[in-house]
């Protein structure tokens, strides 16, 4: 009669145990290696010094380059000020030629190609009648000539009848990115003739090219330009006008007219050292800044000279550091990795290649092998169609409940996080319940795809959801919540129906006595986000 094999979790524990080696192991103890350690460490004392001068250092470099910028932005934010006064104040002159005799053909072309030629402030000019429309253009645009004025800018200097520099648009006629500056023309009795207006291409050169293209650092540093609504006025790279880059905080404090200057990440998440000021006639914005990275990299060679006076005992100190911390950390280490993944086919195989040379890390093999084994076997004997919520596809309250018998008796620590869909019985009082299912679903997937491999989701009914993350503490947790919520942020759950997450979190450690104490906290914690505003995550305090 054949009998069943053991486990491979089990026959690898059989010959640990019979090993000659365990005696000896189970004699070697973490806190005396920390100890010996520590002995090393003091040898290394004098980095305390070498770490505050660089500290310091890294610092004043930072706030003199915020600095520099700040007051670079301000003088160009000066200098787009006085290209755009000067810009009116040619325009200015123009209209006042031509209040005397607008209808005059010849009096207007000579104004229209004196006015694009003189300083190459425009790159054209035209004039516009009382009528709106285009009645003198250079360079000469025959086929415009008395058509009515569409784009938004021209409408704009049309409608308000004053100076006006508009905001970006893009020309009906050229498919052009451009600003309109323009001037009212008004007879001498005071009656509206029209206006002369001229356009700064913003992918071309002209003059606003020349006064912010000229004068920036050759160390890094670049400026851009955006106007009221974020968009890019100018920038070294050409290709960029016009793109929104509102969602940099810096734009979004310049945008509210302030001066200033700030560490950030700029619209491709590259951390920049930023100086910004506010073009006062217009409300548009100067952003000076330098990359992060860059500017450090003018610490290399002051750290460098300092590192090769005290290389050799620092060089000794470190290897030795370094190889015992290694040595003592490299189980641990992959023990957890191991941990965070469970599920996976070999892991009982990984574990066993862990090198087990000390106390701590043979009994945490050996509760996770235990623990391991355990949990896979309560898991596999769960029934799918009576744990399964048919709408999500997730596990449903039962279900739940034997995972977490299944955690109680196996010991294992892990984070438990209770979520429900702001005002959800708002969607199905306005959409209806099928709309409401679908966000249900559109919520459940969005949980699979950004939970890991061994985390637990359940419905628990309703819009109640749960999450298990085994071996997982709290504040991992949040991180998970964090995930899920971004996922939610980026896109609507049902055409027109965005939704957002109030989120309770809490841990069961193994000091504690009951999982039913960590959901109670959860629930607690759940209300107190909810009660805080919605939206947010909130993590349970313990006593």
């Amino acid at each position: 009669m054949s009998t069943q094999r053991p486990p491979r979790s089990v026959r690898l524990l059989s010959r640990l145990r019979s090993s000659r080696l365990l005696p000896l192991l189970l004699r070697v103890d973490l806190r005396r290696l920390i100890l010996g350690m520590s002995l090393l460490a003091v040898l290394v004392t004098f980095l305390n010094t070498f770490h505050a001068g660089y500290s310091q250092q890294r610092e004043l470099l930072i706030r003199n380059t915020l600095d520099a910028n700040q007051a670079y932005a301000s003088k160009m934010a000066e200098l787009t000020d006085v290209f755009l006064q000067q810009a009116l104040s040619q325009l200015s002159f123009s209209a006042h030629v031509l209040g005397s005799n607008f209808d005059d053909v010849s009096l207007q072309t000579a104004e229209t190609r004196r006015l694009v030629h003189q300083n190459k402030t425009f790159n054209s000019v035209l004039i516009v009648n009382a009528d709106g429309k285009i009645v003198n253009i250079t360079p000469p645009l025959t086929e415009v000539l008395g058509l009515q004025i569409s784009s938004a800018g021209m409408l704009s200097a049309y409608q308000a009848r004053e100076p006006r520099v508009s905001e970006p648009f893009v020309t009906s006629g050229t498919a052009r990115l451009v600003i309109f500056i323009s001037y009212p023309v008004y007879s001498q009795r005071g009656d509206f003739l029209g206006f002369i207006g001229g356009t700064v291409y913003l992918h071309e050169d002209n003059g606003l090219h020349s006064v912010l293209g000229r004068h920036h650092y050759q160390n890094g540093s670049y400026l851009f330009v955006v106007d009221r609504q974020g968009n890019l006025v100018f920038h070294a790279n050409q290709q960029r006008v016009g793109e929104n880059v509102m969602r940099n905080p810096v734009v979004q404090a310049v945008r509210r007219g302030e001066t200033g200057s700030a560490q950030s990440e700029n619209t491709r998440g590259t951390a920049m050292l930023s100086g910004y000021a506010p073009v006062s006639s217009t409300g548009w914005g100067v952003v000076v800044q330098r990359p992060t990275d860059l500017t450090l990299e003018l610490l290399t060679q002051p750290v460098m000279d300092m590192l090769l006076k005290v290389a050799p005992l620092l060089m000794l100190t470190l290897l030795a550091i370094w190889f015992l911390t290694r040595l003592i950390a490299n189980p641990l280490h992959d023990l957890a990795m191991i941990a965070s993944r469970l599920d996976d086919a070999d892991t009982e195989r990984k574990i066993g290649k862990v090198p087990s040379w000390y106390y701590e890390v043979i009994k945490l093999k050996h509760a996770i092998l235990a623990g391991l084994s355990l949990v896979q076997r309560k898991i596999s004997r769960l029934n799918h169609e009576n744990v399964t919520d048919p709408l999500t596809g997730l596990l449903n309250r039962r279900g739940m409940d034997d995972t977490l018998r299944a955690l109680d008796e196996a010991r294992l620590p892990f984070s438990v996080v209770v979520l429900d869909i702001d005002r959800f019985k708002s969607i199905n009082d306005t959409h209806g319940h099928d709309v409401g299912d679908a966000v249900l679903r559109f919520l459940a997937e969005r949980m699979r795809r950004t939970a890991r491999s061994g985390d637990v989701l359940c419905r628990n009914g309703g819009d109640e959801f749960t999450m298990l993350l085994p071996g997982t503490p709290s504040n991992e947790a949040v991180h998970a919540c964090e995930r899920l919520a971004q996922a939610l942020a980026i896109e609507e759950a049902y055409e027109g129906v965005p939704i957002s997450l109030s989120m309770g979190v809490a841990d069961f450690r193994l000091e504690d006595r009951h999982v039913e104490d960590a959901l109670k906290a959860a629930d607690v914690a759940l209300y107190r986000a909810k009660q805080g505003g919605r939206n947010q995550i909130a993590v349970a305090e313990r006593t």
